[in-house]
């Protein structure tokens, strides 16, 4: 009997809990997150888009130009796409913000950067650039045939870039890469030719960044036939942190022939021409090296 009076009051015992009334979940109150101030909803982007989880993240991508250099860490792309799908006016405002603060190459370049370059965005987005960057010097003796500026480079779509960045690797007229190169004038006068097209599709341009690796002159044939399509278009002339030249450099100092005098050596013009290139150049170019006389 004991056991049966044991079961009879957890019997009711139960009845009691199922007879209680359920919590209710608390309601979470709405953030009208819309309403804030536009800057205050850019910082918040800011740190969805652009705050990672791993360390893997801050490893840079990429060792050629402000594209790779100046490249933010990534936020996990599952926290990118949340925030896009959020509603159409984030999506609308976060892709424009996150498109808007990065710097896209024009052609690619082989240093394994990650970010597309401006043929591979999609157009709906090309809308919000506003800085892009041409890299010259790789593949100074075959530049790739997709490197030619035509509609399906979209540079017609990009109204708001208003920077162009130039960053050269090599300027192959150097008299270390006779031999190799096609002719003294060739690599200049195809990167004089795709700077000018450049810049006659891109009307609301303002400025021109350059920038290059140490062997490069400034007034060598390449830096003077990119500086002179650059004021024929009538755009101002920026200069890049990595050479540190700048508006204070009185030009009339170097009028001196190009290559006539030599700031580094013939080496630093070789190395750089080895670091342009693609891998599997690197080693037969390396050989020329050993005929590259060091001058102390």
């Amino acid at each position: 009997m004991g056991f049966k009076k044991k079961m009879l009051q957890f019997e009711e015992q139960l009845s009691d809990v199922d007879s209680e009334p359920e919590l209710e979940p608390p309601t979470l109150q709405q953030f009208r997150f819309l309403e804030l101030p536009s800057e205050i909803r850019l910082q918040v982007y800011h740190y969805v888009l652009f705050t990672p989880t791993r360390k893997s993240a801050l490893k840079r991508t990429g060792n050629v130009g402000s594209s790779a250099k100046k490249s933010k860490p990534l936020a996990p792309a599952s926290h990118r796409v949340a925030l896009f799908l959020v509603s159409k006016r984030i999506h609308d405002e976060a892709t424009h913000y996150f498109y808007s603060t990065q710097t896209f190459r024009v052609f690619p370049v082989q240093d394994f950067l990650r970010m597309p370059t401006i043929r591979a965005l999609p157009r709906r987005h090309r809308h919000s650039i506003t800085t892009i960057e041409l890299i010259v010097g790789s593949s100074w003796t075959a530049p790739p045939k997709s490197w030619v500026v035509n509609q399906g480079l979209g540079l017609h779509d990009m109204e708001l870039v208003r920077t162009l960045k130039v960053f050269v690797q090599c300027d192959p007229s150097h008299p270390v890469f006779e031999g190799f190169r096609i002719s003294k004038d060739f690599y200049t006068d195809f990167c004089g030719k795709l700077l000018k097209q450049i810049l006659e599709r891109l009307p609301g341009l303002c400025w021109v960044e350059f920038d290059a690796w140490p062997s490069v002159e400034r007034n060598g044939p390449l830096m003077a036939r990119l500086l002179a399509e650059t004021r024929h278009a009538q755009k101002k002339v920026l200069w890049g942190p990595e050479r540190g030249w700048s508006d204070s450099h009185d030009e009339t100092h170097e009028t001196h022939e190009p290559h006539e005098k030599h700031d580094l050596n013939d080496a630093d013009a070789a190395l750089d021409g080895l670091r342009a290139y693609p891998p599997d150049v690197v080693e037969a170019l390396s050989n020329s090296l050993q005929t590259v006389r060091l001058e102390s």
